[in-house]
């Protein structure tokens, strides 16, 4: 049996690289019907991202693809030379295979460590193998295999907990403040690049309302438009902080627009409703001092989001030994049932062929006794002496399948050592 996993990833090749030997989905059915035509008896996965393009494959026939093989496919189908990325490859090799992708799924060899989107692309790119036949019983087990190890990194270390990025841990900050947003109106001050992306992840709050304001009215018209919003003179910034319940300001005026003063009066007019201020702006676009006005006014500047996305950083830095541990003992378990199965089935195949000899020895000796037996008669003797093999061989192959079915504990398993010696099977 041989597994090989080969490709780039973030660390290995910079984006260009990547881009130029990516998979799209019209690309993906293409390239696995190209694999099993050019190696067939082979198994092939492939998992191709933003940040990775990789090509699994599995097999037990010397026509097994090798690293400079998928190196050839790979320039040949791209059109690319294989000297231009060539040096980026990385491969892995039978366990280290298995052990690579459940790294994979677990988000360890993500650009952001625990990040959950990788374990839904290793599920197409599964899905999308079965779909083109091209994924056998080896990655099957395989892949199924690391969406399992995969879901249960993420729930025994906690390594996708917390936000990582400015803009969304300002959902976590707003979910910990209120415990509903239908009835709450957000405030952006600012239509640039970085309000963009925190509206990105507030607008999954479902807010009954945003309101958008830029000293350009055209670019608040904008974003407007692209968020469902509604624009706000500039001029009005004041009456729409008394409306606003969350406010999101990131402009990029050289000193505070709302001052301590102003915001007071604001508060005011608001009766001291609770409000969430995410000021992430450099310089800040709100008086520091705002915060001490009331409890019932929360402002967070980039340093706080910061230093709370650091926070969730070194969380989920603390479960990488954790995870680590468990996919070692995850991809043993794996590795040692592939073996097992391997194993099973050669054995099963010895156990048919030597009945079926046995079988058909001793009904040429029965038949070239009596030749007075009739067409008939010899089908029906051998059918009878066929469904009695069959009986007899039941359960010693039912006990072996459930045996491969489950991770052996020690190496060979001991059921078949068993097998093998009662019925006088060579090793395989």
């Amino acid at each position: 049996m041989k597994l090989l996993a080969l490709g780039v990833d973030h660390r290995s090749a910079p984006a260009v690289i990547r881009e130029a030997l990516a998979f799209d989905e019209r690309k993906c059915p293409e390239a696995l019907d190209s694999l099993m035509s050019a190696f067939p008896g082979n198994e092939f996965v492939i998992l191709s991202t933003c940040n990775r393009v990789e090509v699994y494959t599995a097999g037990t026939s010397e026509n097994s693809p090798t690293a400079e093989h998928l190196t050839d496919f790979l320039a040949e189908f791209h059109s690319l030379p294989a000297a231009q990325f060539g040096g980026h490859l990385v491969s892995y090799h039978d366990e280290g295979a298995v052990g690579h992708l459940f790294r994979v799924a677990a988000s360890l060899e993500s650009l952001v460590l625990g990040e959950g989107q990788i374990l839904g692309q290793v599920r197409d790119a599964y899905q999308a193998a079965r779909e083109r036949k091209s994924a056998g019983k080896i990655l099957h087990e395989v892949f199924q295999n690391a969406l399992r190890v995969g879901k249960r990194v993420r729930a025994e270390t906690g390594m996708d907990q917390g936000r990582l990025s400015v803009a969304s841990v300002a959902v976590d900050v707003a979910r910990g403040i209120f415990d509903t947003f239908t009835d709450k109106t957000v405030l952006v001050i600012g239509a640039g690049k970085m309000g963009d992306l925190t509206l990105q992840h507030l607008k999954s709050l479902r807010p009954r309302q945003i309101l958008i304001t830029n000293r350009s009215p055209q670019r608040a018209e904008e974003a407007a438009t692209k968020w469902g919003g509604q624009a706000v003179p500039f001029e009005r910034l004041f009456q729409a902080l008394i409306d606003a319940d969350i406010v999101v300001s990131t402009t990029a005026a050289t000193e505070p627009i709302v001052t301590y003063e102003q915001y007071a009066r604001v508060q005011r007019a608001r009766r001291n409703r609770l409000a969430l201020i995410l000021d992430i702006a450099i310089p800040r676009d709100f008086d520091p001092k705002i915060a001490t006005l009331s409890d019932q006014v929360q402002l967070y500047n980039v340093d706080d989001l910061r230093q709370q996305a650091e926070e969730n950083r070194k969380q989920r830095q603390k479960g990488v030994d954790p995870a680590l541990l468990i996919i070692e003992q995850e991809t043993a378990a794996c590795y040692q049932l592939l073996h097992t199965q391997r194993e099973t089935g050669a054995m099963l195949r010895q156990l048919s062929e030597r009945y079926d000899l046995t079988v058909s020895r001793e009904l040429d000796a029965l038949f070239a006794a009596h030749p007075e037996f009739t067409p008939e008669q010899r089908e029906a003797i051998a059918h009878v002496a066929r469904r009695i093999v069959n009986q007899m061989l039941h359960h010693p192959r039912t006990a072996l399948k459930s045996a491969a079915a489950e991770p052996a504990h020690e190496h060979p398993h001991s059921l078949l050592n068993a097998v093998r010696h009662l019925f006088g099977l060579a090793d395989v």
